[in-house]
């Protein structure tokens, strides 16, 4: 993440929560964001040069009617700034700051299959009991892992994978 986005994102958040509108900004950024990944061509259409400001600034407007205030002004900030592909790492910060004031530790779970609704719910308990904080699980399905699960969060790597278990072998082997 770019230093900008961790400053128009963080910007954002400060204003969201002194505003108590949390909620509803992170849904309109999100929402922008979900748009602009479905749609590139009117991304390019609201980045082009060639349409006068004015014009893409209304486009945002229009847009983006439903989203919060503040969600249509970043964007119109940073269309103006040529930056509108900056909204996701914003919404990275946003979103990142916001789990951290609410307790919540968002955790990716590679694992070579789905995990089931209990084998997900067992992986959530035991973390939050470790971690004291309330547990967003993404299952990331890797066929790559072999069997077992790699969990990744807040800069850590837990490998709990057959995969990892054969790599560790693998050096011990060879450090023999």
């Amino acid at each position: 993440m770019t230093a900008a986005e961790k400053e128009y994102g963080g910007a954002l958040y400060d204003l969201a929560v002194e505003e108590h509108c949390e909620d509803a900004v992170h849904e309109g950024l999100a929402l922008a964001v979900d748009a602009f990944g479905q749609a590139p061509e009117y991304l390019k259409l609201v980045q082009n040069p060639a349409v006068p400001q004015a014009e893409r600034l209304g486009l945002l407007d229009e847009a983006f009617a439903a989203a919060h205030e503040y969600v249509r002004n970043l964007l119109k900030l940073l269309c103006e700034k040529s930056a509108l592909g900056l909204a996701p790492g914003c919404l990275q910060e946003f979103r990142a700051r916001l789990d951290e004031a609410r307790g919540i530790l968002p955790v990716q779970a590679f694992s070579a299959v789905p995990l089931n609704e209990a084998q997900q719910k067992v992986l959530q308990e035991k973390l939050a009991a470790q971690t004291g904080k309330t547990i967003r699980l993404e299952n990331v399905v890797d066929p790559s892992v072999m069997g077992g699960v790699r969990l990744r969060y807040e800069g850590k790597e837990l490998d709990g994978t057959a995969a990892g278990r054969l790599a560790a072998l693998r050096r011990a082997l060879t450090q023999a």
